[in-house]
């Protein structure tokens, strides 16, 4: 009996101390599963500390943190984004050799990824990049050169871009900058001697840049040197800027040309002229500090804006402002709904919305102007102008 009630007492035991164990087990496998739940896969953690590192300007950590998550995890989701991240520690690094760098790893970026959505943001920073490395038109215009063609490259592979607006104004500058160096050979040229080499030169800035703000000086200086080398072609020149620039300084000039040569004046083309002179820009006026800053920009001292930035911050800008217009209309929409069913509430009965002008009905209201998009193609194109051939006498 006494060995009945032991083994009863032991199963007791056995049966309390499970009790105890299992709950405790319980929650340790509960805490191991959180702790699993909490640890970051170890390519994102990898991928996370070359972020930090290239946030706090640690570029060499941040790279090597970089190199050591592709050489380890070329599969992984966030690939495309290390990639990126990369050409950026040379980007933000910055000096010649560190964009140099930049520029062939967002090259690579955009040939691996070429759907991503981060592409084209990699082809504005590869335009950035070379007009940062661009300098005054008298020195070498070897990036101001890559700045065009990776500026034709954006509009080529990204033509729905938001950049697209932006790059074409960049355009314009990075133009102007490689017309007046045209224009400077040729003026060096002329002062040699060289009549045929600064005739090839100014005829070259008409032909490739025909938004450039000086274009009438260049036509005007073309028809001077074909009549001094006694040329018939000259007074095409003279009529041209006769009938498409009235707002020149070498207007008069042009038509006593004409006159002199025995020519007919040309009508102006209004068109023309209203196109050619929206391409002249304000003149700042003498500014001390501007001719210091085009000094520091010639020595390489005083690097321009980053466009990459100025073209972001100018894209959510213009969001911003979008989003606070469709929010203020929304607001208004609804105080009209809201007034209207007051007044419906009030008389009981409904009413007709298209007879209140506040309604937004199916009339128009007086003086009402529809919305039009706005014209992104850049003014004064290639249609409006021609090469002048030989000149043909009115009939």
């Amino acid at each position: 009996m006494n060995t009945k009630k032991m083994e009863r007492a032991i199963r007791c035991i056995w049966v309390i101390a499970l009790l105890c164990v299992i709950p405790t087990s319980f929650g340790c496998v509960q805490k191991s599963a959180q702790l699993q739940k909490g640890i970051a896969p170890p390519d994102r953690t990898l991928f996370e500390t070359a972020d930090a590192y290239l946030k706090k300007g640690q570029f060499i950590r941040s790279r090597l943190a970089l190199q050591t998550f592709l050489n380890t995890y070329p599969d992984s989701d966030l690939a495309s984004e290390a990639y990126f991240l990369m050409g950026d520690t040379f980007y933000y690094e910055g000096g010649v050799e560190n964009l140099l760098q930049a520029e062939n790893q967002y090259k690579n970026f955009t040939t691996f990824f070429p759907g991503d959505p981060k592409a084209a943001d990699a082809q504005m920073k590869i335009i950035s990049l070379n007009h940062s490395m661009m300098r005054t038109p008298d020195r070498d215009t070897q990036y101001a050169y890559n700045t065009l063609r990776e500026i034709e490259t954006m509009e080529r592979r990204y033509p729905g871009s938001d950049y697209i607006p932006l790059v074409r104004q960049l355009r314009v500058s990075v133009e102007d900058n490689l017309a007046r160096g045209d224009l400077g050979v040729g003026e060096f040229y002329l002062r040699r001697g060289n009549l045929a080499g600064a005739i090839q030169r100014f005829e070259a800035v008409f032909e490739n840049y025909k938004n450039f703000a000086e274009l009438d000086t260049i036509i005007y200086r073309i028809g001077e040197l074909l009549d001094r080398v006694e040329s018939p072609d000259s007074a095409a020149w003279y009529w041209k800027l006769a009938s498409e620039y009235p707002f020149s300084k070498h207007y008069e000039d042009a038509q006593r040309r004409l006159t002199e040569l025995g020519m007919e004046i040309p009508e102006v083309n209004e068109a023309l002229a209203a196109a050619n002179k929206a391409n002249i820009r304000t003149d700042e006026g003498f500014s001390p500090f501007r001719l210091l800053n085009d000094f520091g920009k010639a020595l390489g001292f005083i690097a321009p804006p980053d466009q990459y930035e100025v073209a972001r911050k100018a894209i959510e800008e213009e969001k911003a402002q979008a989003a606070a217009k469709a929010a203020a209309g929304a607001g208004s929409g609804d105080d009209i709904q809201i007034e209207s069913e007051i007044r419906k509430s009030a008389s009981g009965a409904p009413i007709d919305e298209t007879s209140d002008p506040l309604s937004g009905g199916s009339g128009d209201a007086p003086g009402s102007v529809p919305a039009s998009g706005d014209d992104l193609s850049p003014s004064g194109g290639a249609e409006q102008q021609s090469k002048p051939g030989r000149y043909q006498r009115k009939p």
